[in-house]
Formats: C-alpha cells, structure tokens, sequence
C-alpha cells in the first residue's frame, strides 16, 4: 500500500469523487501519514492539544497519570499496558507508539476528560474491561463541558458501559479514523457511543458539536453508533459493518444529525429515529452507500450545514464504497507511526488478533525525566518546538515531496511548518508552482505551466533568520500534457500479469510478484490483460473499453476510452489502486 498522496492526475483527469462540504479543501489522503485534523476540533480557535509546551517520554503508569493530568504537555507513550483511569488536564497531546495501551480497570474509565480544554489523543488502544449490562463508566470519557477535543487514530474496544461517549455539554470535538468494537469478553451492553446521556439534560442545547469521519464499528458493536440527544453532530465517510448491529445511528430527541457518504453493509438498520423521548430536529441521509440493509429508514428533516470544510469521498457505486471501505479497514485504529520513526502509516490487518504487550507498572525505570529535542522525536502533527538555535521544517498535507504531474495540471498541495526561522525560500520548481509563506507554514503549490519540458524537477526548500537553517527537498515529475507512457521493445518487462476475472472476486496486479502466467477471465472475448512493470500500467486486448483508476479511497484519478489493442498508462507513484475496465474491477500494485 502506498504511503505517499494519492491525489495525482494522469491524461484527461476528471477528480469527480470528492464533494467538499463548505469552502475548497485538500481531499484526505488515506495514504497520507499526516492525517490532518478536520471537523469540528478545527472550530472555536482550533484544538493544537500540546503545542508549544515541551515533550516527555512516559514508560510506566505514574508517570503517565502525573503529566496527563497536570497538561501543558507533549506525552509519548512507550508500548506497554497502562491501567487506568487516566485523567486528562488541558493543553495536551497523549500519542502512542505501537503496542501502547490503556486499560480500564474493573470500575471506572481507561482515560477520562472531565472539563478539559484543548487536547489531542492519537495512536492509542484503549482496552475494556467488558461490556455488561450494569452500570459502570465508559472505555474513554469526554465529559462535563470538555471543548476542542481532537481523537484520532485510536482503537477502542470492549467498555464496560460504552467504548466512548461525549456528554455534559462538551463541544468542539472530532473523532477520526477511529475502531470500534466488542469481544467475546463482553456479555451484553454492547452499545458503542452516547453523545448526550440524558433526555432531560437540556443544558446541552447549543453544545455537543461533533464530528465523526474515516471511523469503523466493527464486529461486536449492537447499537450506538452514535446515538445522539441534542448534539448536532457530522457522521461522515464511515464505516458500518458489524454483523451484530441491530441499528447503527439513532436520532433521539433534539438530534440534529448529518449523515453523509457512510458505508452500511450487512447491518440490520442503517438509521433509526427515536422519538419517545419527543421531536427529532433533523436525522438527514446523505448520498450514503447501503448494501445488504436489512431495514431500510428514510432521514427526516434537513441537517445543518457544517461551519467548517471538509473533502468527502464520494461512495455512490460499489467500487467506491469498497475502497473506502477498504482504506478504513486498513488505517482505522492506532496505525501511526512511531516518533522518532520514518513516516509510514502501518497497516492494521482485519484479521490479525489483539495482542497486549506486557502491563507496565509504577516501578518501571522512568525514562521520562529528559525532554526530547525535535530533532531526535517525530512529533504528533501537534508538537513544536525546535532546538536552540535551529530551525525545523516539517512537511504536512496531502500532497507528496515526490510526486508525478501532467503539464497543464496541478499539483497536490503540500506544505511545510517552519519553526526557529524566520521564513523560507524555494529554489527548482516547475514553471508555475510556486512557495507561499502562510504565516508559519510554506505551501508547495500550482499548476505546472502548459509548455514546461517533461523531466523531473529537484525543489529545495531552505528556512532563513536562523543561526542555522534548514533544508527539505523533492521531486516533482512533469509527464507531457497527454499523461501517457507508450509501450516500446525497449521497456521494462512486466513482471506480473493477470487477467481480470468476475467483479465478485479480487484480483491482484502487482509489479513485485514473480508470476508471469496470465490468469484466463470468464466470460471474455477477447480475453484481456493487465500487467505493470514499475508504475507503468499496461492494459491488452481490451479495445473499446472504458479504463478507470480509483485510488485507495474510491476517487478518480483517470478514465479513458482504450482505443487501442495495448494501452499504457503512467501511475502517479508506487502503492495500490483500483482498476476497472468494463464490469470487472481488480486492485494494482505499482512497487
């Protein structure tokens, strides 16, 4: 799987699978390990958790309540298992590295936000201690007026109450590429998420303001997914796939729900209204994909419009919602990289079981006493704060340093965050890119002149007003205006290939395998292949037929007509895509 932007256009692109809801916007990059924040976090001043403050390292439970509490912090967090509660203060970012996990102790929470303001939880998985039918709290608590609350990239799964419910007038948060889910641990109460608890708690009117996109419920989630009184709250490019679903969203008295290019499969009701408490203000369904819905249910009413922009995958045919589907599968939960490691999303496989690193006690040597300079810790997208005297410049968005563009296209905007410096310079860009000093951050975009030279293009991106400066480079790639990479005696031979065959079954293509055998399709004729050598794509014998690639998160990147009876194409970088020619649909994989 790719780990670098997807959103690359090739001949004749048409980018026609993203709405953005609010003004323009950079469309999510599944692929992307920035994962930049959205909804409604990024409203009432932003949420920036620990930022500016200094960082510390945690690597046993008493260290890890002590700062968390106190706030004003960056908190990394050591694999291991941490028993809770841990409560969190303000101005804070808690992130995991891979294997950390925070378990929920026979009666309480795991972690809890109670009043506080200000904080960024990413890469963590929060263990339950099982869901049962009596009262106790939730995995994790957002609770009694907390605000700019951002919960990215986390894994929770079998609390006692509910995995995660937002409550008590707490406003301002985002919950993002998000898991969901029960175990054979929990005998009942399997209900995911309450955002309102009360059907008297009318001091939540005009709070409980919350986004939810790119989150999975799971196997083992039976209702709540949320349920929601008084909230006005954004689901979003979801997933709902629980085979023990009885209804996935519930509208209840006062909801204002905008549900919006979700994913339903195999569940027993996408959404229900609850009116027994009294009157729904709106439940509104919105272009979502629902296959295998047992109980369909019309929305009522007319949602609000959100305050903030946000690109949504458009999910209106199988192919699509298949890869958003996917592309949740694969990065919802605690996937991030480690800090101080390379910038690689690590993928979460549906099928591998949880494992649990040894419980970390109180005793453990602390190595939390030294604060990490930025030089030697990857920081959460949060975190700054350079060494004395040097300047950092550290890239986001989604749009990859090295990345592949027609003439007469744009590119995918990136930028950097300068910190120690006083701005930036940029040498080696194509005609018509440009740098662009917004406040802290230097953006890398434009569209490449219609008459540049195809070649491949060595930016350097240097800070100035440091004692010393720093440097960041790339590549943009600039391909002729038609996109194409013809086929000759003199390319590289394709070291896969594979016929496409029924679009109920998934076929690979991939450039690193060592098969060379053709698969025979059904149903064809002629028959017809793909095959790839490096990221040139190579379709034969399918004359006539309409080509389309998709990337990873269901949007267009090509669509042509094959007008010939070899065809080649050039992917924009290495990482799998989605190929469909005609009815059949299959992923390649460009190495």
């Amino acid at each position: 799987m790719g780990r670098n932007s997807l959103k690359m256009l090739l001949s004749a692109l048409l980018v026609c699978g993203a709405t953005v809801v609010g003004t323009a916007t950079s469309a999510f990059a599944v692929t992307s390990p920035d994962f930049p924040m959205a909804g409604f976090a990024t409203q009432n001043g932003g949420t920036t958790g620990g930022k500016g403050y200094s960082e510390v390292t945690v690597d046993n439970v008493s260290d890890l309540k002590s700062y968390a509490k106190a706030g004003n912090k960056i908190i990394y967090v050591k694999p291991g298992t941490y028993m809770g509660p841990v409560e969190v203060g303000s101005n804070v970012t808690i992130y995991g590295y891979q294997g950390a996990i925070i378990a929920q102790p026979t009666s309480g929470s795991a972690m809890k936000l109670s009043g506080s303001k200000n904080v960024i939880i990413r890469n963590l998985k929060f263990k339950g201690v099982g869901a049962h039918d009596d009262d106790d709290e939730d995995c994790l608590q957002v609770n009694h007026e907390s605000k700019n609350v951002w919960i990215d990239h986390v894994d929770v799964y079998d609390g006692h109450d509910g995995n995660l419910d937002i409550t008590n007038a707490s406003d301002y948060v985002t919950i993002s590429w998000t898991k969901f889910s029960y175990t054979s641990a929990s005998t009942g109460h399997q209900f995911s998420n309450l955002i309102g608890n009360s059907k008297t708690k009318t001091s939540d009117r005009g709070h409980l303001n919350v986004t939810i996109h790119h989150t999975w419920w799971a196997d083992g989630v039976v209702e709540r997914m949320p349920r929601v009184r008084f909230g006005k709250v954004h689901v979003a490019n979801n997933l709902f796939d629980s085979k023990d679903a009885s209804y996935c969203v519930r509208a209840a008295i006062e909801a204002d729900i905008r549900i919006e290019r979700n994913v339903f499969i195999g569940v027993q009701k996408a959404l229900d209204l609850y009116t027994s408490d009294g009157a729904i203000t709106a439940a509104q369904m919105i272009e979502n994909y629902e296959e295998n819905v047992k109980k369909p249910q019309a929305g009522t009413g007319t949602a609000f419009k959100p305050s903030y922009s946000m690109s949504l995958t458009d999910v209106s045919t199988q192919a699509k919602a298949y890869a958003l589907r996917d592309s949740i599968k694969l990065y919802a939960g605690a996937t991030l990289p480690d800090p101080g490691s390379s910038s690689v999303v690590t993928p979460a496989s549906s099928s591998s079981k949880i494992t649990e690193p040894a419980e970390v006690s109180s005793s453990s040597v602390a190595s939390s006493s030294s604060v990490k300079s930025s030089s030697s810790v990857a920081k959460s997208s949060s975190s700054q704060g350079p060494v004395a005297g040097e300047a950092t410049l550290t890239k986001h968005g989604s749009g990859s340093t090295t990345q592949t563009v027609a003439a007469g296209e744009s590119i995918a905007e990136f930028y950097y965050t300068i910190a120690g410096a006083t701005g930036a310079t940029v040498t080696g860009l194509p005609d018509g890119v440009s740098g662009t000093l917004k406040g802290s951050d230097f953006y890398i975009s434009g569209t490449v002149s219609a008459t540049v030279a195809p070649g491949a293009y060595k930016f350097t991106v240097t800070t100035t007003g440091a004692t010393t400066n720093a440097s960041k480079s790339g590549t943009i790639t600039v391909v002729a205006g038609n996109g194409e990479t013809p086929a000759s005696s003199s390319s590289a031979k394709s070291s896969s290939s594979v016929t496409p065959q029924s679009s109920d079954s998934e076929t690979d293509v991939s450039s690193s395998s060592e098969a060379s055998d053709a698969i025979r399709g059904t149903g064809f004729a002629p028959q017809f292949t793909v095959s790839t050598a490096g990221r040139v794509l190579q379709v034969q014998n399918a004359a006539g037929k309409t080509m389309a690639i998709f990337d990873m998160q269901g949007r267009l990147l090509l669509t042509k007509r094959i007008a010939t009876s070899v065809e080649s194409a050039l992917l924009p970088h290495t990482g799998t895509f989605i190929l469909k020619i005609g009815p059949r649909t299959m992923r390649v994989n460009a190495r």
